[in-house]
C-alpha cells in the first residue's frame, strides 16, 4: 500500500475517533469544567492557576489554554496530560472508542517491543526488590546507614543487584523472554567470552519510573568508592536519559498541589527529600537540566526551585540550570545550601525544620545572579540581564527586569535600554502574550489566519492573493503553507492534524479569539490584504532607496499610485 493511501486511511480513522469523542466530557475527566458562554472554562491542568484560563469549544472539538499557551484536539491533550506518544495515544482513544486500527498505521510493532520492555523491567525490579530483602544484609545495612527509612525503600521499588554475573538474565530467560526482547531492554552487557552479562552487579538499584508510573530504566550504585559511583541503564525504545526525570512519577500529585517542583542533583537527594516529607521534589539522572526534562515537568507546573551547594561547583550548576529553565518558561528560585551539605546530607543532620526554612528564603533567578556574580555592580548587572534575554516569556522578564532595578538600584529605563540592545544584538525577543492575536509588527499575518482558521472555506481566495515566503511570521508562514498543502476539506482539525506543538496551540488560540467581528470577515480579510501590500511596498521602496537606483524609485513611484487607485485610497 502506498503511503498516500496509508495517510487517508490513519486520517479517516483519526476523524471517526474524534466523531466518537465527546472533547468536554473527556476533558472533564482531568479538569473541573464550567459553561462559559459558548465554551467551557476551567483551571489548566498544564500549569499551575488561581483564575481559570483553560477553554474547550465543544463543537470544534479544541482546547486551549490561553495562560501558558498549550492547545490542541482531543489527542493532543492526551499525549500532554498523559505522556503518551501520538500512536499510544490514539490507539487508547480507539479502544475506548470501538474504532479498529491497522497495525502498520501506528506502530503496533514498535508499541508491542516498548510494551515487552517495560513487562521486563517490571519483573527485574521484583527481582533486584526480592535480592534485597533475602539475600544481601549488607546492602540493606548500607541503606539504613544512609538513613533510608523502611517506608522510601518501599516506595522507590529500592532493590540490590548480587556479585552473580547472569543472575537477572538466567531469572528472565525462566520466565520465558527471547534472546532478543532481553538485548532490547538494556539490562545486560557483552563480556569478554563473547556472551552476555548482568549490566548491573554489586549495586544498590534505583528504578527509573516514568511519568506514567512505568519502569523504564534503572541506576546503580556502588557501596564503596569504586568508580563509576553510578551507572543507569543505556537509553532504550521507552528510555531517554535527556527527557527522564527521577520521582516525577511519586512526585506529580504534590508538584500539580504545591504549584511548583524542588529539583535536586541526585537519587539519594531527591529521596531524602521525599522521606523527610518534601514530595514534591525530583531529579535529573546525574547529568545537567536539559529542556527535555523541563517539557515534561511543564505538564505539571512552570515553577521550580533549585537546591544546591553554596560551593563553586554547586554555583555553576545553578547558574546553568537557571538558564535552562529561564529559556523554557519557567519562574525559577534558588535555594544554596551551607557549604558542602547536599539535601540528603543536610536533611539527616538537620531535620525538616531547618530546611523548610531555607526554602522559604529561597532566592529569586536575579537575587542569586546578583549576589553570586563577581565583578562590580556594572559587571553584576550584565550577568543578571544575559540571563534575562534568553527568557521568551514576556510578562516573567519584565517582572525579572524590575527586580533586578530594584536589587541594583539602577534605573529600570536604563536596564530596560540595555536588555533591548543585548536582544538585538542576540537575535532574541519574548514571545508574546498568550492573550489574543499577538501585539506585534505583523499583527495583520495573524488576523488574517485568523479569518481562515475561522472560515477555511476563504483559504483559496486568500492564497490566491498573497505569497507565503514574504509573510513576516514564521508560525504563520509554517501554518498557511500546511493549508495550502492540505488534501480534501479544510477544517480546523484538518490543520491541526498536520501542526507541530507551537502552530497547534496558535490555531487554537485563533479560533477561540480570533481577533475580529466574525460578520465582518471580508472586510478584515481585505484590510490584511491591503495593509500587507503596503508594508511589502514601503520595504521594496526603502531597499531601492538604499541602492539609490533612481529608475527603479520611479518605477516604484508609478506602481504605488496604481495600487492606491486599485484600493480606492
Amino acid at each position: 500500500m502506498n503511503q498516500s493511501a496509508v495517510r487517508i486511511k490513519a486520517d479517516r480513522a483519526l476523524e471517526e475517533i474524534k466523531a466518537r469523542t465527546d472533547i468536554v466530557e473527556f476533558i472533564s475527566d482531568y479538569v473541573a469544567l464550567k459553561k462559559s458562554g459558548q465554551n467551557y472554562k476551567g483551571l489548566c491542568p498544564f500549569h499551575s492557576e488561581k483564575t481559570p484560563s483553560f477553554m474547550v469549544n465543544q463543537s470544534k472539538q479544541i482546547f486551549h489554554c490561553f495562560g501558558c499557551g498549550v492547545g490542541g484536539d482531543v489527542v493532543s491533550f492526551l499525549m500532554k496530560q498523559e505522556n503518551l506518544s501520538f500512536g499510544e495515544a490514539l490507539r487508547y482513544l480507539a479502544k475506548k472508542t470501538g474504532v479498529a486500527l491497522s497495525d502498520s498505521h501506528f506502530g503496533k510493532t514498535v508499541s508491542d517491543k516498548r510494551d515487552k520492555i517495560i513487562k521486563i523491567n517490571e519483573d527485574a525490579v521484583h527481582f533486584f526488590m526480592d535480592n534485597l530483602r533475602g539475600a544481601s544484609h549488607l546492602a540493606m545495612a548500607y541503606l539504613k546507614n544512609r538513613g533510608l527509612g523502611d517506608e522510601s525503600i518501599e516506595n522507590f521499588h529500592i532493590g540490590y543487584a548480587a556479585e552473580q554475573r547472569d543472575g537477572l538474565l538466567n531469572h528472565l530467560k525462566k520466565k520465558g523472554y527471547a534472546d532478543s526482547a532481553l538485548a532490547s531492554a538494556g539490562l545486560f552487557t557483552a563480556d569478554s567470552r563473547g556472551g552476555i552479562r548482568d549490566l548491573f552487579r554489586r549495586r544498590i538499584i534505583f528504578p527509573i519510573f516514568s511519568l506514567k508510573n512505568d519502569v523504564i530504566a534503572f541506576g546503580g550504585r556502588v557501596m564503596d568508592n569504586a568508580l563509576p559511583k553510578y551507572i543507569n541503564s543505556p537509553e532504550t525504545e521507552v528510555f531517554k536519559k535527556s527527557e527522564t526525570l527521577f520521582a516525577i512519577n511519586i512526585a506529580k500529585d504534590e508538584i500539580r498541589k504545591k504549584g511548583y517542583a524542588l529539583i535536586v542533583e541526585g537519587y539519594l537527594d531527591a529521596i531524602m527529600c521525599h522521606q523527610y516529607g518534601f514530595t514534591n521534589t525530583v531529579a535529573p539522572l546525574g547529568t545537567a537540566l536539559t529542556s527535555r526534562q523541563l517539557q515534561k515537568l511543564k505538564l505539571l507546573t512552570r515553577k521550580a526551585v533549585l537546591v544546591f551547594d553554596s560551593d563553586e561547583a554547586g554555583i555553576s550548576a545553578a547558574r546553568r540550570s537557571l538558564a535552562v529553565l529561564c529559556d523554557n518558561g519557567f519562574t525559577a528560585k534558588v535555594l544554596l545550601l551551607p557549604r558542602g551539605e547536599d539535601p540528603d546530607s543536610f536533611l539527616r543532620k538537620s531535620g525538616a525544620a531547618p530546611f523548610k526554612k531555607l526554602l522559604a528564603d529561597a532566592v529569586s533567578a536575579a537575587e542569586f545572579l546578583f549576589r553570586t556574580a563577581k565583578g562590580d555592580r556594572t559587571e553584576k548587572v550584565r550577568e543578571a540581564l544575559g540571563l534575562i534575554v534568553m527568557v521568551k516569556d514576556i510578562i516573567l522578564a519584565d517582572a525579572m527586569l524590575g527586580e533586578l532595578a530594584d536589587r541594583s538600584r539602577i534605573n529600570e529605563s536604563v536596564l530596560r535600554s540595555e536588555l533591548e540592545k543585548m536582544r538585538r544584538k542576540s537575535g532574541l525577543r519574548p514571545s508574546e502574550s498568550a492573550g489574543t492575536v499577538p501585539a506585534v509588527a505583523n499583527r495583520e499575518e495573524y488576523l488574517l489566519l485568523s479569518a481562515v482558521i475561522a472560515f477555511p472555506e476563504k483559504a483559496v481566495a486568500v492564497l490566491s492573493r498573497i505569497s507565503i515566503d514574504d509573510l513576516k511570521e514564521d508560525t504563520v508562514r509554517s501554518i498557511f503553507d500546511k493549508i495550502k498543502t492540505c488534501e480534501g476539506a479544510l477544517t480546523v482539525n484538518s490543520i491541526l492534524g498536520c501542526a507541530d506543538e507551537e502552530e497547534r496551540s496558535l490555531i487554537t488560540k485563533l479560533s477561540l479569539r480570533p481577533g475580529f467581528d466574525p460578520e465582518h470577515v471580508e472586510q478584515n480579510i481585505e484590510d490584511c490584504l491591503k495593509t500587507m501590500m503596503k508594508k511589502s511596498f514601503e520595504e521594496r521602496k526603502r531597499l531601492a532607496d538604499i541602492s539609490g537606483d533612481v529608475s527603479l524609485l520611479d518605477s516604484l513611484l508609478k506602481e504605488k499610485r496604481k495600487m492606491m487607485k486599485r484600493m480606492g485610497i
